[in-house]
């Protein structure tokens, strides 16, 4: 069985689970952890994800607090849990949650268990995890992921402003979890310029037209996440991404899950 679930999706923190089950053997992933206190990442893992289990590691796509905070790098230290990310972004962590300044107890930044990859495929237990290199901030090294289990094929993109960057690695995806951050209209009443590094509803919805169009097999679920407070509402990247995918050949519309903010999503079955 191979299942995903949002535990938290946006910019006041985002942790995201991936648990492969195989017999008696089970596999567990997050993906960033960047919940901004401690006793709250611990609490969202001890409600959501079970800390009877444990994490074989979290895969961090880029050095923002919201993705990677020194409350969540504290956690997985205390729990053991290796933290997998791109060497680019080691050197980054240094200058952001890890800067001298947020060590207490003369812990040092070498203290933490960090394991480093590069730009080429790696394995993690049953996932064999391509970093694909997509365009954020200025200045922050960010990465999505294509995610292989078997014949299983998993993207998992978020935080990106330019759909090409991921376009190659899209499609016949069996799911996706795909930023849809802002609505245009809604930025344009409540403007933010950080919002320009991050993928519109319609940008979204195109994107994954495209996949759709050009992919021997869809996928059965998409997850939109990491959705603007401020400057989006669930109901309306659902329906924008609906309205994109809309078809009229017969085929099946991938069944669309907007992440909450706040709360865990439901449990995607991506794999029985």
């Amino acid at each position: 069985m191979l299942i995903f679930r949002s535990l938290r999706s946006g910019s006041s923190g985002n942790l995201l689970l991936l648990e492969s089950v195989r017999g008696r053997a089970a596999t567990r992933l997050l993906i960033d952890c960047g919940i901004a206190a401690q006793r709250a990442c611990l609490g969202i893992l001890e409600a959501e994800a079970g800390l009877g289990r444990p994490i074989d590691g979290v895969l961090v796509t880029h050095a923002h607090t919201d993705h990677l905070s020194y409350a969540g790098v504290r956690v997985m230290t205390r729990l053991k849990v290796p933290i997998y990310v791109h060497t680019r972004t080691r050197r980054e962590l240094a200058h952001r949650c890890l800067s001298p300044y947020r060590l207490p107890n003369g812990l040092a930044a070498g203290d933490f268990h960090f394991r480093l990859f590069g730009d080429e495929p790696f394995a993690i237990g049953p996932f064999t995890v391509a970093p694909l290199p997509v365009p954020h901030a200025p200045g922050v090294t960010t990465h999505a992921f294509r995610i292989r289990h078997g014949a299983t094929r998993l993207l998992i993109a978020s935080d990106f402003h330019d759909p090409e960057a991921v376009v190659p690695h899209i499609y016949d995806c069996d799911f996706i979890y795909l930023e849809s951050n802002h609505d245009p209209e809604l930025l344009r009443l409540h403007f933010n310029p950080a919002s320009l590094y991050h993928l519109s509803n319609p940008t979204a919805g195109l994107l994954l037209r495209h996949a759709w169009d050009a992919s021997r097999r869809t996928p059965a679920t998409v997850v939109l996440g990491h959705l603007s407070e401020e400057r989006n509402r669930p109901e309306l990247a659902l329906t924008t991404v609906r309205h994109a995918l809309a078809d009229d050949g017969g085929r099946a519309m991938p069944k669309l899950i907007a992440a909450p903010r706040y709360a865990a999503s439901e449990v995607v079955v991506i794999e029985d």
